[in-house]
C-alpha cells in the first residue's frame, strides 16, 4: 500500500501537467462584434466573458474551449441603443447568455486550428466551425478567432434594409497554463 500511494501521486501529477488547463486573463480577453447599420459599422464589446479551456496541441482530443457571455454586458458606447438591443434584439430577460460548447479541435496548419462547436444565441443552437490562431509563449497562450454569423439564423432582430444580417465577431483569449 505504501508503494501504491506514491505511484498514484506521480500518475495524477503527470495527468495534471498533461491536461493544460487554462486560466483566463479576464483583463485581456475580449469579444467584440460589429454590424453595418445605415451604411456605417457599429462596434460593440462584451465586458463579461468567461472562457473555460484546456488546450494541448499534442492532445487535441482532450482539448476544448467553452465560452459563456453575459449578453447584458455589451457596450456600444450608446446607452439608448444598448437598451433597445438588450430588450428587442437579444431579449436578455429570457436569454441572458450566449454559449459556445466545443465539440472538436482540429489542426489545419502550424498555429492554425478549427474549433467545431455548438453556438447558442437566444435559445437557437447551431453547429459552427471557427478558425483559431494559437500562439504559445512559455506558460502563456493566446487564442484569436475572427468569424461572421448571420444574426437572423439566431433570431436576433428582424430582417431590415438598414441593419445588416452579417455580424463580424473577433475574439481574443489570453490565458495561463
Amino acid at each position: 500500500m505504501k508503494k501504491i500511494i506514491p505511484l498514484m501521486l506521480v500518475f495524477l501529477s503527470a495527468f495534471q501537467i498533461h491536461s493544460q488547463k487554462l486560466t483566463q486573463d479576464v483583463s485581456k480577453t475580449t469579444v467584440v462584434f460589429k454590424i453595418k447599420y445605415f451604411g456605417s459599422y457599429v462596434d460593440a464589446l462584451f465586458t463579461k466573458v468567461d472562457i473555460d479551456g484546456n488546450f494541448d496541441q499534442k492532445d487535441l482530443e482532450s482539448s476544448f474551449l467553452n465560452a459563456t457571455i453575459d449578453v447584458n454586458s455589451f457596450d456600444t458606447n450608446n446607452s439608448y441603443r444598448d437598451k433597445i438591443l438588450s430588450e428587442d434584439y437579444f431579449d436578455v430577460k429570457n436569454h441572458p447568455t450566449i454559449t459556445l460548447k466545443s465539440t472538436e479541435i482540429e489542426k489545419v496548419a502550424v498555429n492554425l486550428y478549427n474549433l467545431k462547436a455548438d453556438l447558442n444565441i437566444k435559445g437557437t443552437t447551431k453547429s459552427v466551425t471557427l478558425p483559431l490562431i494559437v500562439s504559445e509563449n512559455g506558460n502563456k497562450i493566446s487564442i484569436k478567432s475572427g468569424f461572421t454569423i448571420d444574426r437572423l439564423d439566431y433570431k436576433v432582430g428582424k430582417s431590415s434594409f438598414l441593419l445588416s444580417r452579417k455580424v463580424i465577431t473577433n475574439v481574443n483569449f489570453l490565458a495561463v497554463k
